[in-house]
């Protein structure tokens, strides 16, 4: 099966890990990691290491106090989603996002669409309509890179997010499981805020560690501890092997280097070879959102006859998964414009399988164009 929707890492990361874990079992303090415990805010020594690496990358004022690490970004997710539970709040998105972000039953979770403005060459971006916080909203959750959008806002349309969220008493959560310095699959410049409401997710996981499951918060101390109170009670702390192996390629700044300079390319590579085959495959009206970063692209269809969900099982039947739109979108939006004709469509695997796929993909699309495409055709070819 030709899978669209995965990620996964270079050879140069998986070396790194690989040569980690090799030492860290040959060392005499192996039986230290195998039975000592941790504390619960993550391992100290990996603490200090993504503390120093941020206040390199970013010049962010950053010690290891302002750091938890978790069994995932995902619980971080969830114990953000406990607070705002504890607290009477609800999570508002400024558009489509990762349906894993809605991870707690009693939560409140509310999107507002963004606006869709025109970009370069046709594209087109998603940008947060602003001025919509109220005293409910506890927390504004979006993801930088988008998922599933690739979208980077930029610097100064974060600032303002950062400042309507303080004068609301809301936090502003950042996931950047795509962003620089692991796993920079980002090619647009981003900064990153840091301001007493400011939660700061990330990830190891797209940066080749996604089976063991390791994602971290940057946060003032209060929230550092606020989240790892509830880490406490659930989880403990995460794996401790993986936790000294990601120290160790995050030393000296192995790991950035080398998703800089594998990594990246590699995904901007995939992204111009992917949106050559679907504009030389499709016939039919499509718009992309504008390649800001993450390994996906998200297409829209704006003359699509049937829905994006239901051309799913045509194009599993075929061997191709593609993500409709829909699922992104909170259930009552569903039926909106682009969670009806936008799809996510990922960028991994083989370039030959990926070919493959999207030859397939745009097949299927091309199968369900209404008669009154064949026109746009002939204008296309005059």
């Amino acid at each position: 099966m030709s899978s669209l929707s995965r990620d996964g890492p270079g050879a140069e990361v998986t070396r790194l890990f690989r040569d980690a874990f090799h030492q860290l079992i040959l060392a005499p303090s192996f039986a230290d990691g195998m039975t000592g415990s941790d504390d619960a805010r993550g391992d100290a020594e990996l603490r200090e290491a993504i503390a120093t690496e941020y206040r390199q990358h970013f010049a962010l004022p950053v010690t290891s106090e302002n750091v938890l690490v978790a069994p995932g970004s995902q619980a971080i997710f969830y114990y953000l989603s406990a607070l705002m539970a504890e607290r009477g709040k609800s999570v508002r998105f400024t558009g489509p996002e990762y349906p894993g972000y809605r991870t707690h039953p009693a939560v409140r979770y509310d999107m507002v669409l963004p606006a869709v403005e025109d970009d370069d060459q046709d594209d087109f971006r998603y940008v947060p309509r602003l001025g919509l916080l109220d005293p409910s909203v506890g927390a504004v959750l979006l993801s930088r890179p988008g998922n599933p959008t690739g979208n980077v806002l930029s610097d100064d349309v974060v600032g303002e997010l950062v400042s309507e969220c303080a004068a609301n008493d809301t936090l502003l959560v950042i996931d950047g499981a795509y962003a620089p310095p692991i796993p920079a699959l980002c090619f647009r410049q981003l900064g990153l805020p840091w301001s007493d409401n400011v939660v700061l997710v990330h990830s190891f996981s797209k940066a080749g560690f996604a089976g063991e499951r390791l994602g971290f918060a940057l946060a003032p101390e209060h929230m550092i501890a606020a989240l790892a109170r509830i880490q406490a009670q659930i989880a403990v702390f995460p794996h401790q092997l993986a936790q000294r192996a990601a120290a160790i390629v995050l030393t000296e700044g192995h790991l950035a280097r080398a998703c800089r300079e594998s990594l990246r390319p590699a995904c901007a590579e995939r992204h111009g070879f992917a949106r050559e085959i679907l504009t030389d495959s499709l016939r039919v009206p499509v718009r992309f959102h504008s390649p800001d970063g993450g390994p996906f692209i998200w297409m829209w269809c704006p003359e699509l006859p049937i829905a994006a969900s239901h051309l799913f099982a045509e194009m599993r039947g075929r061997g191709v998964l593609a993500a409709p739109g829909a699922p992104f979108y909170l259930p009552e939006l569903q039926s909106s414009r682009h969670a009806v004709q936008c799809m996510r469509i990922g960028l991994t695997g083989s370039l030959a399988s990926l070919e493959a796929g999207l030859v397939t993909l745009s097949h299927v699309i091309n199968c369900e164009r209404p008669a009154t495409w064949a026109a746009s055709d002939q204008l296309r070819a005059s």
